[in-house]
Formats: structure tokens, C-alpha cells, sequence
């Protein structure tokens, strides 16, 4: 019987790497391997040094029948059960098509230090601060060996993080304990083809948060105004493929349904854009509903995810508060939910800035109240590795 079963795979195999050779030979990818003599040929240390990253992207970008192939290579792997067969992108795929990832062992000793010293910073300033941890997809390490015999340490350099911090007298929220409370299946909070957490987990996630500025910097929130029965719901079903989806096909994962949340009650806002010039609106600012396109391409339509944007503002409804949020691309769904009950709200994404930038003078020169450092636990570690696109995200000396 063993054998029988192996010989539709093997047929499988063969067709795919027919189909890949011809599609090889139509989008000219032999002309890639001149490029690989150029970067094995080159002095690494030059301006305009080729990386292999680039010949891969070449390649990867001109491939005759891109989306067809992605596709097959997905019908494929599914039907081979190849779960892991994307690890060397980070990402395994669960039985029930619910793709995570496994990240290393950290210390948490530069974390430590830059958030200590970045507290007595504020304390000298009589600025609040909050940490917040977002959760990523799993709150239980064991998922990854379990499943896929592979070691992952989100949860434990989260908890160690968490506890140092916690004894350094920082207030924090670690949204995995509201997990817990609840009883929420943490799966349900996060897209099956996306490593973000969905519109609806946004705004619980905000909830959380504005009930944490009560209690720790001393505000007076209504966070009844969160409550999900004060919000326009418009869904689709099956309609968007996320950023891993992309990467493993829509044949293997399938498509991703998506909320669309709006309050229900009136909103009134300065804007503030990009040169400093403002506009006036509503929430409806917030959202790009151009994205919400269900004819286009799967694999090239923006994200849905990011249709909520950050844009700092002041809320003409709300008399108090004037909160900074450190925030990663989780935030895109929780600093517009803020918005609603702070009086004005701006966020940054350190990664995107250098040591040119000054955090701290940015900070003074605009009298912020409150610092909120809103990060997925991933971030925890990043600065481990230069090449990690989050390398600076806990970089809070400049």
C-alpha cells in the first residue's frame, strides 16, 4: 500500500519540475546565472555589491507564470503534506492551515537596559510609560515541537522580558494574561495567512489598553466606548491572502475573511499630514476602503490589514491626553481605536528612523503626558541579529 500511495507523488514531482524547467527557460532565468558570476566574482565590500537576496528576487520577480507557479507549488505541497517545507522562511503550517513561526532564545539584556534607562528618562520628565505585549500566534511554545519537532522561544523570552520589567517598577499589560482570563482561543485573534491580529483583536487589544491608562497614568476613559456593539461591522469571507499566505499560495492556505469596524457614533478630528499642514474628518480618515477589492489579485492587492492607517491626530470630542505610541505594524488597528478616547494620539515606528532622530527631544519638544510602547513579542530578541528588519525597535537612547 506504501508503495502505491508514493507513486501519485512521484508524478506529482516530476510535472512540477517539468513545468518549472519550461517556465525557467520562457522568463529568460538563465540569464541570472551571469549575475551569479558577478557576485562570486566581486569585492563584498563594495557600494554596489550584488547579494544573493538580489539575484533572488530577480529571479523571483521575472519567473515566466509567477502566480500559477506559486499556486501549483502549493497544491503540491498539500498534497504532499509538506508542513514544514517553508521553514527556511520562518513559517510552518499547522494542520489546520494556521501558519506560524519560530523565533530564537534571546536574553532580554538589551531590551532591559534601553527600557530602564529609557524609564528614568521619562521619570525626570514626569512622563508616564506602559508596555504592552502583543501577543503573537501562539501562546504556548510546546505548539512548534509538538507539531513540527522544532524549537521556538516566543513565550519564554516574553516571560523573562516581562518579569525584569515588571521588577524594574515599569507598568505593563501583557495581553497574553487577558487571553487567559477570557478563555480566548488565541488562534481566533490573529488571519490564518497573516502574522497580524485581526481588526476585532484590535480593538480588544485597545480596550485593554485604555483601561491600562486608567489605572497606571491617571485617566478617566469611558471604555464602554469600545464595546464591539458601538461599531458598524462589515465582513467578507474568503476575500484577502495575507503576507505569509502570499508566500505559501492561496491552493495550500486558502483566503482569509476580514471586519471592517467603525464607530457608530459621531467623530470629529484635526489631522495632521505628513509636511504638518492638518485636515479636518471624521474616523472614516482612518480607512483606505480602495484596498477592500475583492476582483483584484490576491497575490498584489495591498494588504487588507493595513487599510487602517496611523495618522497622528487630535480627537475634538475628548478634552484630555496627549500619548506617544511606540508601536509596530500590529498597532495600525488599536492607535485609531485609541484615538477615540484620548484627546490627541501620535505613534512612531522606530525601525523606520535612524541615528539622526532624536526620540528623546521629540518627546520633550512636544509635552507628551504618556509614553506607550505597544510591541508583538517578536520584537523581543530582534536586536540580536543586524539584519533583522527590527533591529532598532528597542533602541530608545537617541
Amino acid at each position: 500500500m506504501e508503495k502505491s500511495n508514493s507513486i501519485p507523488k512521484r508524478i506529482l514531482a516530476i510535472v512540477f519540475l517539468m513545468i518549472m524547467t519550461i517556465g525557467f527557460i520562457r522568463s529568460n532565468s538563465y540569464a541570472r546565472i551571469e549575475r551569479l558570476f558577478v557576485y562570486l566574482g566581486q569585492k563584498a565590500d563594495t557600494p554596489d555589491a550584488i547579494s544573493v537576496n538580489t539575484i533572488e528576487g530577480e529571479l523571483s520577480s521575472t519567473l515566466y507564470k509567477r502566480k500559477e507557479l506559486i499556486n501549483l507549488n502549493g497544491t503540491l505541497a498539500k498534497s504532499l503534506s509538506m508542513q514544514s517545507m517553508y521553514s527556511n522562511m520562518g513559517m510552518y503550517v499547522t494542520d489546520n492551515n494556521y501558519i506560524v513561526s519560530a523565533y530564537p532564545y534571546t536574553t532580554t539584556d538589551y531590551e532591559y537596559d534601553e527600557i530602564t534607562s529609557f524609564k528614568q528618562f521619562l521619570d525626570e520628565n514626569n512622563i508616564n510609560l506602559l508596555y504592552v505585549n502583543e501577543p503573537t500566534k501562539y501562546v504556548d511554545d510546546s505548539l512548534l515541537k509538538d507539531e513540527f519537532g522544532i524549537e521556538t522561544y516566543s513565550n519564554s523570552n516574553t516571560d523573562l522580558f516581562m518579569t525584569r520589567i515588571n521588577d524594574a517598577g515599569i507598568n505593563t499589560i501583557d495581553l497574553r494574561d487577558n487571553i487567559a482570563e477570557e478563555g480566548l482561543n488565541v488562534e481566533e485573534l490573529f488571519y490564518r495567512t497573516d502574522h497580524h491580529w485581526t481588526t476585532e483583536a484590535g480593538l480588544w487589544a485597545t480596550k485593554i489598553i485604555a483601561d491600562g491608562l486608567n489605572n497606571y497614568c491617571g485617566y478617566q476613559i469611558d471604555t464602554s466606548i469600545y464595546d464591539e456593539n458601538n461599531y458598524d461591522k462589515t465582513e467578507w469571507e474568503k476575500c484577502w491572502l495575507g503576507e505569509q499566505g502570499r508566500k505559501i499560495a492561496e491552493t495550500y492556505v486558502g483566503l482569509d475573511n476580514y471586519t471592517e469596524l467603525k464607530p457608530n457614533f459621531p467623530t470629529s478630528y484635526t489631522f495632521y499630514n505628513g509636511d504638518g499642514t492638518t485636515f479636518d474628518g471624521t474616523f472614516d480618515a482612518f480607512v483606505n476602503e480602495s484596498v477592500y477589492n475583492t476582483e483584484n489579485d490576491v497575490y498584489t492587492n495591498p494588504s487588507w490589514h493595513y487599510s487602517y492607517n496611523r495618522i497622528n491626530c487630535i480627537n475634538n470630542n475628548v478634552e484630555t491626553g496627549k500619548v506617544l505610541v511606540l508601536c509596530d505594524s500590529y498597532d495600525h488597528v488599536t492607535v485609531p481605536f485609541l484615538s477615540l478616547g484620548v484627546r490627541e494620539v501620535d505613534s512612531l515606528i522606530l525601525r523606520n528612523y535612524d541615528d539622526t532622530f532624536s526620540l528623546r527631544d521629540y518627546i520633550v519638544s512636544r509635552g507628551y503626558d504618556t509614553v506607550i510602547i505597544a510591541y508583538a513579542q517578536f520584537m523581543i530578541g530582534a536586536h540580536d541579529s543586524e539584519t533583522n528588519a527590527n533591529y532598532r525597535m528597542f533602541t530608545f537612547e537617541y
